[in-house]
């Protein structure tokens, strides 16, 4: 499993408890931090090196704990490397959109953001410095509820929030509104592809 920093330590939590007999290689790639403010070919470039380190050390399976490495590279990486089982992290909007008929708010790295079209519902909430802010700060719980209150009042007319990016789950206890974070989801694929 590999991520820029801290971000990918919720996608790691919740593959243990989805799967606690299972042994976990955690690449913190914090050379290369942040990935959302790089050009797509840099974070292709970035993470098929993780994924060649990860290999080298032995592991089976890849999990891209970051979406924006994930919206750039996993189709790539899937490519080059076809026999090894690589699972992406996916912001969590359709199960945002399902729960609400009102709008959902997708906090996202730039890079992210730009990838992909969402539906009309989707307010984008482009951070450019929250995962360095979170970085920065973590794990001090004070600093953390400053971040996600500041992040949560600049934005209106939303009634829930997506995670897009993996270090902005370390705020999740601090949002006053329902949060959706794509974690869970990694943690089940994983368990498919290995049981």
């Amino acid at each position: 499993m590999f991520d820029s920093g801290v971000g990918g330590l919720s996608v790691l939590s919740a593959c243990k408890r989805e799967l606690p007999n299972v042994s976990f290689l955690y690449l913190d790639d914090g050379e290369n931090r942040p990935y959302g403010d790089k050009s797509r070919e840099e974070v292709i470039d970035i993470s098929e090196k993780c994924v060649r380190r990860l290999i080298g050390a032995g592991c089976n399976a890849v999990v891209v704990a970051c979406n924006t490495a994930t919206a750039c590279a996993v189709g790539t990486l899937r490519k080059r490397f076809p026999t090894l089982p690589i699972i992406g992290t996916e912001p969590a909007v359709k199960p945002a959109l399902a729960s609400s008929d009102g709008k959902v708010l997708l906090l996202a790295t730039p890079l992210t953001a730009k990838l992909k079209e969402y539906s009309d519902r989707v307010i984008i909430g482009e951070e450019r410095t929250l995962a360095s802010e979170i970085e920065r700060v973590y794990p001090n719980p004070y600093k953390l509820a400053e971040l996600a209150h500041a992040v949560e009042n600049k934005y209106r007319g939303f009634s829930s929030i997506v995670t897009g990016c993996t270090h902005y789950a370390h705020l999740i206890p601090y949002f006053t509104r329902p949060v959706f974070d794509g974690a869970d989801g990694v943690a089940k694929r994983l368990k498919n592809l290995l049981l």
